[in-house]
């Protein structure tokens, strides 16, 4: 018989045993009220003054499956002229600043690679928690996905990764670890991208990536770059002539 859990292990038993819906509702609005100062200053400023901004909000939180709300501007009264000149901006930026791909397809990309083999959003999750003290609204949000994705399922393969997770980002703070536990393809590829990130360019030349890389230490042949552009819609650079020589100062790698 497994011993009794103790301390920390025995809060989610506590919380489901002592916690009313109503308790664990208000830990949470307090949680949130206290994290987000966009949030109190809606709160207090355009919701407690605004009967009509209580009755639009009232009607969008009360449905099934309210749109996502990505600024609490889209939740006051008298937003239009923000939405309007947000949609004016996003028709003139096309956004696909790295080659044909957006700033989150990047990130995706980055996080990908670093995730090396385990669910991305689970390694973010797992990676981002902090070891002590409270985990953001962001944070909470996807452990509740976590949960819901294995418990209304009854699938295990996120609880899987979860555990490996955990193991791969005790790594991921040793960098010498970390390339190891990636393997070479995976490491050359994530050095491609975190320059993609840090040089955002209409397209790349083949040789611009693999000169970066091989000042990394990294001899990766022009085939396999051509091939890692073409597996992700990277455009690559396909103009005659020499290419403008590498600046190394600009080529110093990030962290990963």
């Amino acid at each position: 018989m497994s011993p009794r859990p103790t301390g920390k292990d025995e809060l989610v038993l506590r919380r489901l045993v002592d916690e009313s819906d109503e308790s664990a509702t208000v830990a949470l609005f307090m949680m949130l009220y206290r994290k987000s100062p966009e949030f109190r200053l809606w709160l207090r400023e355009d919701f407690a003054r605004s009967q009509p901004v209580q009755d639009a909000f009232d009607r969008l939180a009360l449905q099934s499956n309210p749109p996502p709300v990505a600024r609490f501007a889209e939740l006051t009264d008298g937003n239009r002229p923000w939405l309007e000149e947000r949609r004016r901006l996003k028709r003139h930026i096309s956004g696909r600043l790295f080659a044909g791909l957006t700033w989150n397809e990047i990130l995706g990309l980055m996080h990908e690679y670093q995730a090396g083999g385990v669910d991305p959003g689970v390694y973010l999750l797992v990676r981002d928690w902090p070891r002590g003290g409270e985990a953001s609204p962001a944070l909470l949000w996807a452990g509740l996905a976590l949960l819901e994705s294995v418990l209304s399922t009854g699938r295990r393969r996120l609880l899987r990764h979860l555990n490996d997770a955990l193991a791969f980002t005790g790594k991921s703070a040793r960098k010498s670890e970390l390339r190891q536990a990636l393997g070479y393809t995976a490491w050359w590829k994530l050095q491609a991208v975190l320059y993609m990130l840090q040089h955002p360019a209409p397209a790349y030349r083949t040789r611009e990536l693999q000169g970066h890389l091989a000042s990394l230490g990294l001899k990766i042949s022009r085939l396999d770059i051509r091939r890692f552009c073409t597996r992700h819609g990277i455009r690559r650079d396909m103009r005659a002539g020499r290419p403008p020589k590498l600046d190394e100062a600009k080529a110093t790698p990030c962290s990963g």
